[in-house]
């Protein structure tokens, strides 16, 4: 198929998803099927998100928090939201990270410049292969990647996962300079028009839910635990997708406004 009816067709089944119309085409019947799967998919994902950002913490994160808590007496994150990141630059988190990234970090700070990292990229990796399956060759994988990470931004300002249809023209820029170009200019090989039609509409709508999984139970974390241990626990429960989060804002002020 030639690049520029491709760009046409995948184009216009994106639109057509994503306000909900799919006209009578030749494979309406199996857009239909692959729309069924890929949401069962999406909502075995979310499951399996929420009962991970549930988990309770190990008996070494436990001491770990213990530990944050001694060096953070007196501070009061509400009033200083910079606070925590000094507590999280102390040497305890900072080998904490190294455990988990495999890797160093000078501070906090230098960690959230560092996002996405290798552990962020594999699991985005890992929820793109659970949502569309796993027959996406590596640099079609590593395009869907980059275009989740893109979505994963753009998401959280959105309120609702429903606000992405009064946002189309964004969607469609995103989708475009991510996602559709990435794969024509390196000529991946589609195995299936309607399958990518439809993977491609439904995307962004189940991408941008991952962080309201991670948001709703963070929030509840800090009613049930105040907001100085309730927000060290997220960064000790969840910390990839903790810095991950953070990376988006220009600051602890905006991102702490966000699970307030």
């Amino acid at each position: 198929m030639k690049k520029p009816v491709f760009l046409i067709l995948i184009g216009t089944g994106i639109a057509l998803l994503m306000v909900g119309v799919v006209f009578v085409v030749p494979w309406s019947g199996q857009m239909f099927n692959e729309m069924e799967t890929i949401t069962e998919r999406h909502h075995q994902l979310m499951r399996a998100l929420k009962a991970s950002a549930h988990e309770p913490l190990t008996a070494t994160q436990e001491n770990l928090l213990a530990q944050l808590l001694e060096i953070a007496a007196g501070m009061d994150i509400r009033e200083n939201p910079n606070d925590l990141e000094k507590i999280l630059s102390s040497e305890p988190y900072l080998t904490y990270l190294k455990a988990v990234e495999g890797e160093r970090y000078e501070d906090f700070s230098a960690y959230i410049a560092a996002m996405p990292t290798p552990s962020i990229r594999t699991a985005a990796r890992a929820r793109i292969e659970a949502m569309f399956g796993v027959d996406k060759g590596n640099e079609a994988l590593e395009i869907w990647t980059n275009y989740y990470l893109k979505v994963r931004e753009w998401g959280i300002a959105v309120e609702d996962p429903s606000d992405i249809l009064m946002k189309l023209y964004e969607l469609h820029e995103l989708h475009r300079k991510y996602l559709i170009v990435p794969l024509i200019k390196s000529d991946v090989r589609i195995s299936g028009l309607h399958t990518e039609i439809v993977q491609m509409g439904m995307s962004a709508f189940f991408m941008a839910q991952h962080a309201q999984v991670f948001k709703e139970v963070w929030h509840e974390r800090l009613k049930m635990d105040g907001h100085l241990s309730g927000f060290l626990w997220c960064a000790i429960a969840s910390p990839a997708e903790f810095g991950l989060l953070r990376s988006f804002f220009v600051d602890m002020t905006a991102f702490q406004a966000l699970i307030f």
